[in-house]
């Protein structure tokens, strides 16, 4: 294992250029990640199957992310976090194009290649900031990098419906293969600034042992165990707002495709501003967990205010809800990866969130499934954002829990 490092930057570049690039690598691989969910309502007729079937598609991306994302950990530390990420990205475009194929299975498939991608990338970025951000402002520079995730939604949301209008849905997957294996080439030049410390020898894939061990240090941990419970509830909200806003907006809501994708795009977008501005306001108070209770209480509010929405409801209406759940229930990823990664051992914040990861990644599993079955038995939309809203609730209850008890 490898040492740990300085708290603070020497060079300034470093950490500037870490953020900067690492954002934007965060934005493309979250457009790719979720191309299948956006492209939904025009691709399914072309597969043959229901719009409402994404849910699967989402949940066997999820599914393999939750192992290639504890294997980034020692990944990165095997091949420099550059290397991995370039290798995440150039997987990711291959998936694109399998789906820009048209073909089910080769769609299917898709689903299993992207989630091999973009599972290792948070753990790679996760070891590069941990390595170059001065602790004073860790919640912050997590959370602008985690803004790439909302960005990438807001964009998607915004310009894949149009463009599909204009070229297809095909054309739009296979662009979108094209910008990852463009940008997996422009980092080229970061492998000498990153990638030249901490790159141990040894097997390429880790070892069982490797993957358990630090799940196992993170679950010992009691806060850790608490803010990863909860971790697994926020994600499936957020999975909620991704990948069912455009067809709540279409089936639901009977908004047209575009003014759906405007929908979601105004809730990633607050989500982008909401992770800064929690991650500021976290470093500001030093309360994190204070900052995770709050976003919680809000995330529920703002589910709960969806699930009431109704035929009619004028767009700044929806629009504002969009607004308040997506700056909530988008916007807490920043907050919990740096508290996840604080409280690694030395050397080891990579590894630890990947293995946090594993929760994270659960909630999107499980829950665009169930999610789906609930809308086939109850033909509501509503429901699901209701029994989400609630779980979250909870959640937020719970960490609240640990303020009463001292932590911080």
């Amino acid at each position: 294992m490898t040492t740990a490092a300085a708290p603070a930057p020497a060079d300034t570049r470093l950490y500037i250029v870490a953020v900067l690039s690492l954002t934007a690598v965060q934005m493309l691989s979250t457009i790719a990640f979720n191309i299948g969910a956006v492209l939904a309502p025009a691709a399914a007729p072309d597969l043959g199957v229901a719009a409402d079937d994404v849910a699967y598609y989402v949940s066997a991306v999820y599914l393999v992310s939750i192992y290639a994302a504890m294997a980034g950990g020692p990944m990165a530390l095997r091949l420099g976090p550059v290397r991995l990420t370039q290798c995440g990205l150039t997987v990711s475009a291959i998936a694109c194009l399998s789906l820009a194929t048209g073909h089910i299975a080769l769609a299917a498939l898709s689903a299993i290649i992207l989630g091999i991608g973009g599972g290792p990338l948070t753990a790679a970025s996760s070891q590069i900031l941990a390595r170059v951000t001065p602790q004073r402002l860790s919640n912050l520079t997590f959370s602008i990098k985690q803004s790439g995730v909302p960005l990438g939604y807001a964009l998607a949301g915004a310009l894949i419906p149009i463009s599909v209008e204009l070229h297809g849905w095909q054309a739009v997957a296979a662009a979108v293969a094209v910008l990852c294996l463009m940008t997996a080439l422009a980092l080229q030049p970061l492998r000498a600034l990153y990638d030249r410390d901490g790159v141990t020898p040894g097997r390429l894939l880790p070892t069982f042992q490797q993957i358990v061990d630090p799940l196992k240090r993170a679950w010992a941990d009691p806060v850790l165990r608490r803010l990863c419970l909860a971790a697994m509830f926020f994600s499936a909200m957020q999975a909620t707002i991704v990948n069912f806003t455009i067809l709540y907006g279409v089936n639901g809501l009977l908004l047209d495709y575009v003014a759906a994708g405007i929908l979601l795009s105004f809730a990633t977008a607050a989500g982008m501003v909401g992770r800064v501005f929690w991650g500021a306001l976290a470093d500001a108070t030093r309360r994190p967990l204070a900052m995770l209770a709050v976003l919680g209480a809000i995330m529920t509010l703002g589910g709960f205010a969806m699930a009431a929405a109704q035929l009619g409801w004028p767009s700044w209406v929806l629009h504002g809800v969009a607004i308040v759940l997506g700056g909530s229930a988008i916007g807490w990823n920043g907050v919990f990866i740096s508290e996840c990664a604080r409280r690694a051992p030395p050397g080891r914040a990579g590894e630890f969130v990947g293995a946090t990861s594993f929760f994270v990644f659960l909630g999107p599993v499980l829950w665009p499934v169930m999610f789906r079955a609930i809308l086939y038995a109850t033909q509501s939309y509503p429901a699901g954002f209701a029994i989400m809203a609630t779980a979250t609730g909870a959640s937020a209850m719970a960490i609240a829990s640990l303020l009463r008890r001292g932590e911080r």
